[in-house]
């Protein structure tokens, strides 16, 4: 009897790693193969082929930027309605990242696509809007999440010209997939120099920055100022400190100023000095920047200089996506 159960037990314990082995094991080396493409795909990481997990990582699949995300894109609500020269700028709510619509009489403007993670909130949002045409997709910088849905933008949209920073030195997976967009849509492309200027209707778009060259993508944000009759509104990317510093340099605080400022990096620290603000005075400021980010973002020593100085603050994490309507004599911020 002994031996029987001897026996018994010794098959047993082979099953047992049989199972191990056949089941137990794949399913882990699985697991971590999924946080790997997971984590390529999330931090743009180059591994020289192309990873497009489109928003269902791992790593965004757990993102508290992403809860109710699904529910509230499905509900599509009516566009904005403007009148006769009219321009509307749509700040959209698209987490950690920049997405502006500029909507015109004479044709549309998107400035930045946010991350690939946020494409269903930002084309979501376009269909509301009607939107199938751009004259200008203006990519401010190549940080993914300003750029991150620029392929599928292009590939997707009737897209006129394509306005893009002079930084290239970029190799990431994101960047190389809005250069291949490109190349197959054939859509025009346009490095602006400084104080380039061009028109839709009654709005005046002139880049104010980059001013000088900097070796770094955030600093070397394309910065443009937006004229629409007696309203005018400064769109910054990510340009930080030494940017704000060149422009300075370059424009007079009557160039500069501006009825509302876009602010600098989602209100990091590191943008929105002191000397920039003072020449750039503006009514109110609107910070594009995801609910309870990893960033901090706004960081509090920005929002208390604007709170100082009086300046109205509009924010996507508690406001959701904010429109402002300028009729070229006044503006005003549209309910949503």
């Amino acid at each position: 009897m002994a031996q029987r159960k001897n026996k018994s037990s010794r098959l047993a314990r082979k099953v047992k790693r049989r199972v191990i082995k056949g089941i137990i094991i794949p399913l882990i080396l699985l697991m971590f193969a999924y946080v790997f493409v997971s984590a390529v795909d999330y931090f743009d990481i180059n591994v020289g082929f192309d990873l497009d997990l489109q928003g269902y990582g791992i790593f965004e699949l757990f993102s508290p930027n992403d809860s109710g995300k699904e529910e509230e894109t499905s509900m599509q609500k009516p566009p904005i309605v403007t009148e006769g020269d009219e321009v509307a700028f749509h700040f959209i709510d698209v987490g950690q990242g920049d997405a502006i619509l500029i909507t015109t009489a004479e044709g549309n403007i998107l400035i930045d696509t946010s991350e690939k993670s946020e494409r269903e909130a930002l084309v979501g949002y376009l269909a509301e809007q009607n939107i199938t045409s751009l004259k200008y997709l203006i990519l401010t910088h190549t940080d993914a999440d300003h750029i991150g849905s620029a392929d599928y933008v292009v590939e997707n949209y009737d897209v006129e010209n394509v306005m893009m920073t002079d930084y290239d030195n970029v190799t990431t997976n994101t960047y190389q997939r809005l250069l291949a967009a490109i190349d197959h849509k054939g859509t025009n492309v346009i490095i602006p120099e400084l104080r380039y200027t061009f028109t839709l209707g009654a709005l005046q778009m002139t880049v104010v920055g980059p001013a000088e060259k900097i070796n770094d993508p955030n600093e070397m944000s394309l910065v443009i100022k937006a004229v629409h009759g007696e309203t005018s509104v400064m769109f910054t990317g990510d340009a930080e400190s030494k940017s704000e510093a060149a422009i300075l340099k370059h424009w007079s605080a009557a160039d500069l100023q501006v009825d509302i400022l876009k602010v600098g990096h989602h209100g990091s620290s590191s943008s929105t000095t002191d000397e920039f603000l003072a020449a750039l005075s503006p009514t109110a400021a609107v910070i594009s920047c995801g609910e309870g980010n990893d960033h901090g973002h706004p960081h509090e020593e920005i929002v208390d200089k604007l709170t100082e100085k009086g300046v109205t603050i509009y924010r996507t994490d508690k406001d959701g996506t904010i429109v402002i309507i300028s009729d070229g004599t006044e503006w005003r911020v549209v309910e949503q």
